[in-house]
């Protein structure tokens, strides 16, 4: 039982070494992550969200409903007329 010592940091714990395996790596003085942030991205954000709108909206639509009905249901049977309906505890 126990450990055997160190066995490396992540990604070096002394195994054998992969082959057969490419890697491929951007310079970072290459990615241009900000460019055109704010001309581009605000369009870009609005164009691919008003796409999505059909997929997105009904299921928000069904969570408020059914929370909503939830909500006004639990009222009711913790209300007077709902204890008087023979629907309290």
């Amino acid at each position: 039982m126990g450990g055997h010592g160190y066995s490396g940091w992540w990604g070096n714990m002394g195994g054998p070494k992969h082959r057969g395996i490419v890697t491929y790596q951007l310079s970072p003085y290459e990615m241009k992550t900000n460019a055109h942030l704010i001309s581009k991205g605000t369009h870009n954000f609005f164009r691919r969200t008003s796409s999505q709108l059909g997929y997105i909206l009904p299921g928000v639509f069904l969570f408020w409903a059914v929370t909503h009905f939830g909500k006004k249901r639990h009222e009711y049977i913790n209300s007077k007329a709902g204890h008087a309906a023979g629907h309290g505890h």
